[in-house]
Parts: C-alpha cells; structure tokens; sequence
C-alpha cells in the first residue's frame, strides 16, 4: 500500500514539473529573457524539488544563465552603475570568464548562487591557476564573478553575500612593465623607413613600410599625450583646437567617458605638419603591437630586461629584449613616466591620463628607486 501511495505522490509530482517547466519553457521563449538551454532547464528542476513558499520564478535564474544574460543584456542596455551600457572590449572580457567560469562548472562541480563560499573561492582559485593563468588575469575572473553576483542579488535572485567579505579579494601582482625614455623615443621618431623591406609575422600579418610609418606616429602621439589606443588610434582634425595660438586635443576617452583637453608638444605639431594636418590613418591595435617590435629592433632598443610574473601558481623570471616587451601601452605609461620625472605635478598629469585615482596613477609609474630619489633631490627641502 506505501508502494502505491509513494508512486501516486511521485506520479503527481512528475505531472506537476512537466506543467510548470512547459509554462516556464514558453514564458523564456515569449520574453526572451535569457537563452533557452539545458542548464537553464536543469536549474529550474532542482528549484522545483528544492522550492519553499515564498520564493518566486524569478529566482530560478540560476548563476550561469543569469551572467549569460547578464552579458547579452548590458552590451545593449544601460548598467545600473555607469547607465551605459558595457563597452565591447569589457563585453569580450566578460564573455571570456564566463566561459572559463562554465568550464570549471563542466569539469569540477556545479556553480549555484549558494555554492559561492569559502571553500568554493579557493577550489575556484586552484583551478584557475592549474590552468596555467597569471595572477592578474585570475584576479579578474575573482573581479567580474563578484560584480556577477552582487548584480544579481540587488535584482533578487539570491541572499548570498560572501562575495562581500573580505577574504574573496581579487588576487593582483605588481608587473614590471617597461616604459621609453625621452632619448629612446627620440631615436624612435629620427628612423628612416625608406629601405625598409615588408616582413611576414608568425600569424601572417604583413607589415610593411607604411605600416611602419604610421604606427611609428600612432604610438609617438600616445607617449606625448598619453591617451590610450582606444583613443589616440581614433583620433581626427576635428578633434583639435587652438587657443591663443595653442593647439590642443579635445575629446572624450572610450574607456570611462571622460572629457579631457591635451596641450600639442613639438613632437606632435611634427607629425601633423608631416600628415599635412592629418592624424596618421588608425590602424587594427595587433598590427601596431607587431609594427612595434620592429621599430624597437630598428632603433636599438635592446638592453635586457628581467620581467618576473607568476604563471599557474608558479613564479617565473625571465629575459627579454626591451624591444620585445613594447606594446601600444608602453606609450601611454611612457608619458606617465616622463611627465612625472619632469617635475610635473601628479594631479596635472592625471588630468591629462584620465586616471581617476592615484593607486592606480602611481602603477604607471615606472621609474626606478633611483630615479624617483633623483627626482625627490629637486624639492626645495633637499637644497
């Protein structure tokens, strides 16, 4: 008799999750709310079973489906944050660590809202640097799944707040990333194209004389000005102003949105004039990074530089010639540097990075102990 009784309630019970996953199933595919898949089909069976009074459909919008839509939501929408929606770039980081976050949930254990604990921070840690990370890029991962998580428990669908407590802090580690002197740059902008033959790179790229040429400009604009690729690679005519017979850069940086006004040294009244009162045409950011590489070569940038990071746990140094190392970003933190070592004030140069806070200001600086002393020596207290 409990045998019939047991298969009568389960009978129901199958009845009943069949009504409300087809109800559930054609309310997903009417609002479009988040994609259709078996994850999302899969969450919703474990709430049915586990569902206590009070709790809504809303809160079967698991973690994984909720950053999916996440994502695809505000790469069109507004975030409540910044009422923008995400940049592309930041889309394209997201979308990568939810896939490795995805990955981690396929091959160890399943991610749910009540899973995010103690216990599940340093198992998700482990994973990620036996997958061979660096620590800045594990800490991002660590950074995007706590806005994840706090975005979704301020829309309701769910009271976990370990993600606030202090030990599920992103992991950071301090790179030596180089940057150019004056003398170094100054060698770069006196190089002479002219019998340069156009070489092949390892992924097939071309680069060639023109190529050269403009990303040369491209990146001697960005050590005077500071701006980053996003920026300075877009650049236009319009984009410039004169004020008593001064000329400046006028415009808003993609990355935070911020309006900023940039005196024109010498060196970039040089290349305008060169372009006929141009900005170089703009240029796909890895070919400028491969272009790099060769002018560093060409101008002798050779010293060796030991760059020690950690890989997958691991602390690794190794050497490098410092031609190697530049990329579009070593202009920028180049200005940083020399503005700095010039004398000029911190709150003056932010104003024209667009650096927001000075910790992260200060990173950018890449001058040695030495330098920084030598610097220090000019103040009046010294004297």
């Amino acid at each position: 008799m409990a045998e019939e009784l047991d298969k009568n309630y389960i009978n129901n019970k199958l009845d009943d999750l069949q009504y409300q996953l087809n109800k559930k199933y054609n309310s997903l595919i009417e609002e479009q709310i988040i994609a259709v898949n078996n994850e999302v089909l899969i969450d919703f069976c474990d709430q049915f079973f586990k569902k206590t009074k009070g709790q809504t459909e809303n809160s079967t919008i698991e973690l994984l489906p909720f950053y999916d839509w996440f994502i695809r939501n505000y790469s069109v929408k507004p975030l409540m944050s910044s009422s923008k929606p995400l940049q592309k770039g930041t889309a394209k980081t997201y979308r990568n660590a939810y896939n490795i976050l995805k990955r981690f949930n396929d091959t160890v254990y399943r991610v749910r809202y009540d899973k995010i604990n103690y216990e599940f921070y340093n198992d998700y840690l482990n994973w990620l640097y036996q997958q061979g990370y660096s620590t800045n890029y594990v800490g991002t991962q660590i950074k995007i799944l706590k806005t994840i998580m706090i975005a979704s428990h301020e829309l309701g669908h769910h009271n976990n707040t370990e993600c606030r407590k202090k030990y599920f802090k992103k992991p950071t580690e301090e790179i030596d990333h180089i940057f150019l002197s004056i003398e170094e740059l100054e060698r770069i902008k006196k190089l002479d194209f002219s019998d340069f033959k156009t070489v092949k790179t390892e992924s097939g790229v071309f680069i060639t004389k023109d190529k050269m040429d403009r990303a040369r400009d491209l990146f001697l604009i960005s050590a005077n000005t500071g701006l980053r690729v996003s920026d300075f690679n877009k650049l236009e005519k319009d984009n410039i102003i004169t004020v008593e017979d001064k000329k400046y850069f006028q415009l808003t940086t993609k990355k935070n949105n911020k309006p900023i006004t940039i005196p024109i040294n010498s060196t970039v009244i040089e290349i305008l004039d060169k372009w006929e009162g141009e900005l170089p045409r703009k240029m796909p950011e890895q070919h400028i990074n491969y272009a790099l590489k060769e002018i560093g070569e060409k101008a002798g940038i050779d010293t060796m530089v030991k760059i020690t990071r950690t890989n997958g746990g691991i602390i690794e140094t190794k050497e490098y010639k410092k031609y190697q190392l530049i990329t579009n970003h070593t202009g920028r933190r180049s200005f940083c540097t020399n503005t700095y070592l010039s004398g000029m004030a911190a709150i003056d140069i932010m104003a024209i990075s667009g650096h927001s806070s000075e910790r992260v200001f200060y990173n950018y600086i890449k001058a040695n102990n030495l330098q920084r002393a030598m610097k220090i020596s000019e103040n009046k207290f010294f004297s």
